[in-house]
């Protein structure tokens, strides 16, 4: 993993605790993300494939909005990730493309959650 930048977990504050939570249900199951588990202030997501949270919501009085990028296993992944988010009724952010501007061969796709954090897809051609 030499050179490779590791986050053990992160967390957001949140105003729309059910809300972002269904949006992060919906729209990180085809990143092969899940939830793990909830209660009525906190959830914690993990990849499908593992035990571990590695992504937590909290329900909060106020949200920073902030930029998360999840790692897609593929192109496809990042487009199944963008109508996921679309069908469920979150808000666009981005279609899906390239975006070379980035860095080479960087193609993602982009959603709003309910409290306004830009959250991407990303997978690298």
């Amino acid at each position: 993993m030499k050179g490779e930048f590791v986050i053990d977990h992160f967390e957001i504050k949140t105003i729309n605790f059910e809300s972002c939570k269904s949006f992060y249900e919906t729209a990180l199951q085809p990143l092969g993300v899940e939830l793990k588990w909830a209660d009525e202030s906190a959830a914690g997501f993990g990849r499908q494939d593992a035990e571990k949270v590695s992504f937590l919501i909290e329900k909060h009085s106020a949200s920073t909005p902030s930029h998360i990028a999840f790692s897609a296993s593929s192109k496809a992944a990042v487009e199944q990730f963008h109508q996921a988010g679309i069908h469920g009724g979150f808000q666009c952010n981005g279609e899906p493309g390239i975006r070379e501007h980035y860095a080479p061969g960087y193609y993602a796709a982009f959603l709003l959650d309910p409290d306004g954090n830009n959250v991407e897809a990303v997978f690298y051609l």
